[in-house]
């Protein structure tokens, strides 16, 4: 039954209902000031209990409510650290100390985070601006003394770590800083065994302070107390992953690789939700290859462990070891559902990508792992070496640079610049690259290479030579480095030389296709093919599973008449590598040496069809398609080709050359000319092509020089003289016209070319 109020009743209804409305309104409410306070309390409550992702989130929230909120700043720069996650770090502290001046212990922090970075002298002004206020700060000296070890300044690192143990003489981590800086002397060893006793008596926790007190009575001989010690810093933090590889270091150094498997093992297990314990006993097992036992071992842990990402991980990297493709796609498979958002599972399937020819879609997932991650070095890495495979060098230069930043001293990262340097032909950036790189690791073979490369590539020969020498005294059993000598040698024509370089390379390395190469190279030029057919054959024998050296011998045989053996050849190269396209042409050649040019372009369609993203495939396609007279089916691949690299020179040349002789639009041919001229500058056929399009345009001046400059290269090409002919009637020079016209005709007697030329010879009377 429907009841009927009152308007008075109603009326107080209504008012009674905006007073409950205000008061939970007012009741909501809250004050900034104590929920920003409430979110940092919770955050140091959850850091306090390990888990510091949470602590981050409620550091985060406390400064969505206040962003200048410089005790959360600070909070989130120590979780950050404690995380690896030094970046993110370095920009907190950075923070923190704009807003807080005063607030000396984020002083510290970030000038110790500055000096690992290796940026002393930025972390000498941290140190002194807390000196400044308040001149015995112990930690202040600490930062000086480390600054100064870091320099090789022994003598003032310990008088300032002596200063501040004055300062504070009961904070462990001073004593352990003195006793490392006197375990490097062997008279100073008593005094630094007792302040590491010391320190770790003052904090049993101090795993820093255990493990140089375990490195110094090993090298005493005492292999107990060092075992101890390392057992004891497990103890204090079971979850150091330095802690527990440093004991099983301790079992391989004493030849007790027993205790050394079931120590990594346990880590493993222990240590199951962090990627660097759970990938610990992976690295134990790749670098004594044990391939089999590993994946034995992470099959088992995986089983015990379903739920640990990490494991799963790890167990991924051992199978692509052992090509298990298919059982790496599971896992990548079971990870995508489960823990998709870990950028280590976006790296994982952009390998996998790329493994499939995929280039695009490894690309497309490893941009998106980078927008989620940013600071994530191995996504950055992946990122450029996938946009390298896709072509993209600008792409995949930056990627590199973003992982050079986010990690100053990773090679992976130089390594992946000087690629792109060299496919660019940059030999200044590739010169800057070395240079960082040697300072990175003055002991490593391969900056060395880079060096001598870019300093070839100026002919400071000398220098050069120096370079590769000192590449060689680094790693005796590099290839590479006898490879680029030999190479100096060939441009030096001291071929004897050259040889003997070469053939180390390849004795150091069997499976150097280019050392053979050059080898083989040198053997046509001294007219010694037999000599050539048989030193490939003879490395075939000791490298039966090399694509490359089948597709040399198949260029061999091709050019010595053998079209038959040349396409088993290169169908052999073909069949160990799916993906050799060299090999694929040489095939292809062979086929149209035997007149079966339909089946070479059949090969080339199956081509694209299986790799979609090869630019330079569609180009050969157009250009054998064109041969056969089909101007259509050449135009549709040339424009395949350039709307997968649209700088791909060739494409747009023979395009832009196909629109002149069929009626297309020449203003987008001359766009398409000039392209091919910008990137093949010294190339006489995009002269002769752009020439032309500037003849049907009028332009008759510019295509003449253009064709002039060409000669100097290409005197005897018919093309070129006939069009400068051309061009020369247009400008009443009948000399210059009739001169090359016949040159045009005696070089290609029987061509289109020459019937073309005597037709215009006809008209000029």
């Amino acid at each position: 039954m429907k009841i009927a109020l009152t308007p008075s009743a109603y009326r107080a209804l209504v008012v009674l209902g905006l007073a409950v409305t205000l008061g939970l309104s007012m009741g909501c409410k809250r004050d900034p000031n104590k929920e920003k306070h409430r979110y940092l309390d919770s955050g140091k409550r959850y850091e306090d209990q390990g888990k510091l992702k949470e602590a981050s989130i409620q550091f985060s929230n406390a400064l969505k409510v206040d962003h200048n909120f410089g005790d959360a700043h600070y909070q989130l720069a120590k979780v950050y650290l404690k995380q690896g996650l030094m970046m993110q770090a370095y920009a907190e502290l950075m923070r923190t100390v704009d807003l807080q001046p005063g607030n000396n212990a984020a002083r510290i922090d970030l000038g110790n985070l500055l000096l690992a970075g290796h940026q002393s002298d930025k972390a000498m002004e941290q140190a002194k601006a807390v000196l400044a206020a308040d001149s015995n700060n112990a930690d202040a000296y600490a930062l000086l003394s480390s600054i100064a070890s870091s320099k090789g300044d022994r003598a003032e690192a310990l008088t300032q770590i002596q200063r501040a143990i004055s300062i504070d003489p009961k904070k462990a981590g001073y004593h352990a800083s003195l006793g490392f800086l006197e375990s490097s002397d062997p008279a100073k060893a008593a005094s630094a065994e007792e302040e590491l006793r010391k320190a770790v008596s003052l904090d049993g926790k101090n795993v820093t302070a255990h493990l140089i007190l375990a490195a110094l009575l090993e090298r005493k001989g005492d292999m107990a107390g060092s075992e101890g010690e390392m057992k004891a810093a497990i103890a204090a933090d079971p979850k150091s992953i330095n802690a527990r590889g440093s004991l099983a270091n301790h079992y391989i150094r004493q030849g007790n690789t027993a205790m050394a498997e079931q120590t990594l093992l346990k880590a493993a297990e222990d240590l199951n939700d962090d990627s660097a314990g759970a990938d610990l006993l992976a690295t134990y097992y790749l670098r004594t290859n044990q391939l089999d036992k590993a994946a034995a071992a992470y099959s088992n842990l995986v089983s015990k462990y379903p739920k640990s990402a990490p494991l799963k991980l790890a167990y991924a990297q051992i199978l692509l070891q052992k090509h298990d493709i298919p059982k790496v796609k599971e896992i990548a498979a079971e990870l995508t559902k489960t823990d998709s958002n870990l950028p280590e599972v976006s790296v994982l399937n952009g390998m996998l990508l790329l493994n499939d020819g995929k280039t695009d879609d490894a690309v497309n997932t490893l941009q998106k792992a980078a927008k989620a991650n940013p600071e994530n070095l191995q996504v950055k890495l992946w990122l450029g070496r996938a946009s390298l495979a896709k072509g993209d060098t600008a792409a995949a230069q930056k990627s590199f640079r973003d992982a050079s930043r986010i990690n100053p001293r990773s090679m992976e990262a130089q390594s992946g610049l000087a690629q792109v340097s060299m496919q660019l032909h940059d030999y200044t950036t590739l010169s800057q690259v070395a240079e960082a790189a040697i300072a990175i690791a003055p002991q490593s073979a391969i900056p060395y290479l880079w060096r001598g490369m870019a300093e070839g590539s100026q002919k400071l020969w000398d220098k050069a030579e120096a370079d590769f020498r000192e590449a060689i005294k680094l790693d005796p059993k590099n290839s590479g480095a006898y490879l680029e000598l030999g190479q100096l040698r060939l441009v030096q024509k001291k071929l004897p030389e050259a040889t003997t370089l070469l053939e180390q390379a390849l004795e150091t390395n069997p499976n150097s296709a280019r050392a053979l190469g050059l080898l083989v190279s040198i053997d046509m030029y001294q007219k010694q093919p037999a000599k050539a057919m048989s030193r490939v054959q003879a490395q075939i024998a000791k490298s039966p599973q090399n694509s490359d050296m089948y597709d040399l011998l198949a260029q061999l045989q091709l050019q010595s008449g053998d079209a038959s053996a040349a396409l088993a050849s290169s169908q052999k190269a073909m069949q160990l590598n799916p993906k050799d396209s060299g090999a694929v042409m040489t095939y292809a050649r062979a086929q149209i040496t035997m007149g079966d040019t339909a089946k070479a372009i059949g090969t080339w369609q199956q081509w694209v069809k299986d790799h979609p993203s090869d630019a330079q495939a569609y180009t050969i396609l157009g250009t054998l398609q064109e041969s056969q007279g089909d101007r259509t089916g050449a135009t549709a691949s040339y424009k395949k080709a350039l709307a997968i690299q649209p700088d791909q020179a060739v494409a747009a040349n023979n395009l832009a050359y196909l629109m002149t002789e069929t009626g297309g639009n020449l203003d987008v041919a001359l766009s398409l000319a000039q392209t091919a001229r910008r990137v093949l500058p010294n190339s006489p056929d995009t002269a002769d092509t752009l020439a032309w399009i500037y003849y049907q345009k009028g332009n008759y001046d510019s295509g003449r020089d253009l064709l002039e400059d060409a000669l100097k290269t290409s005197p005897n090409n018919a093309a070129i003289n006939y069009h400068l002919g051309m061009i020369y009637s247009k400008l009443s020079d009948k000399a210059n016209a009739s001169l090359h016209l016949k040159k045009a005709i005696a070089v290609a007697p029987n061509s289109q070319t020459a019937k073309d030329a005597q037709k215009e010879l006809g008209l000029l009377g």
